[in-house]
């Protein structure tokens, strides 16, 4: 059983939900999707249940970020079914569930608002662009607290680094209490030391029961940090535990090579 604790207003005390007869958080049946004629994403099967930590790893152009849109319901397969917790994903309606940083997001400096305005906006699926209570107040402060920001809240994200700038983004992840953190190449153009803190904050926020799904280009960090990698290259050419992954012929397979890390871009 895994429960996820949710950054509600009340103190210490963390309400909890048991995920015992809950439908997978996601889940692709036989999934086929092409811009034209040829298919991008062929016959992909996946599902992952609440409180897992998985990363899709793949060359560039393998469908990655195909899959991802996916199965987040921005696009509609040409064959098969994805679903979000239970619901066909393009109808899934339950935006504060999903908390998605998407690629570059470290590296946008088109905001030139503060941290806390950013995590703000995470309430607004709960209580639309009207005026936030104290207790929406008390999540946002929270989320932000716990993502390490609470000394930048009020500092434009402008004036950020990449890492940091992430973070805030995840803290607005958090205050929406989402169920399911989706990040796309979160650590494109962010400098090592804060890579390095960026997984150290993933590992607490999944211990804290949180789904993670990483789209990721560091071969070395998802095997490091994930607990079950998903190896795309059009199909699916491994799923498993992120121990067995570099030792499989997979790897060699799917990319061509035997580099523990490739370069980051769309796919």
């Amino acid at each position: 059983m895994t429960a996820r604790s949710h950054y509600r207003d009340g103190g210490d005390e963390a309400t909890t939900e048991s995920n015992e007869t809950e439908p997978p958080v996601i889940e692709l049946t036989d999934v086929s999707f092409g811009y034209t004629s040829m298919p991008v994403v062929e016959d992909v099967s996946v599902s992952i249940d609440a409180g897992e930590y998985v990363a899709v790893v793949g060359p560039n152009g393998s469908g990655k970020s195909t899959l991802m849109q996916l199965l987040l319901g921005l696009l509609d397969p040409d064959s098969g079914t994805a679903q979000l917790f239970g619901v066909d994903a393009t109808a899934f309606d339950d935006g504060a569930r999903v908390g998605y940083v998407a690629q570059g997001a470290g590296t946008s400096r088109e905001m030139p608002i503060t941290v806390r305005e950013v995590v703000k906006m995470g309430r607004f699926p709960h209580v639309g662009f009207g005026r936030l209570s104290a207790a929406d107040w008390r999540i946002v402060d929270r989320a932000i607290d716990t993502v390490g920001m609470s000394a930048f809240a009020d500092r434009r994200i402008t004036q950020l680094s990449g890492g940091q700038r992430q973070r805030a983004f995840i803290a607005r992840a958090l205050a929406g209490e989402a169920d399911l953190l989706v990040l796309d190449e979160p650590t494109v153009g962010v400098d090592t030391e804060s890579v390095d803190a960026f997984y150290g904050l993933l590992e607490s926020l999944h211990d804290d029961g949180i789904t993670v799904l990483l789209i990721e280009h560091d071969l070395q960090a998802v095997t490091e940090h994930a607990k079950r990698v998903i190896c795309l290259n059009r199909e699916i050419y491994f799923d498993g535990p992120s121990a067995e992954f570099t030792d499989s012929a997979a790897l060699a397979r799917a990319f061509g090579t035997g580099a523990r890390s490739l370069t980051g871009g769309n796919s």
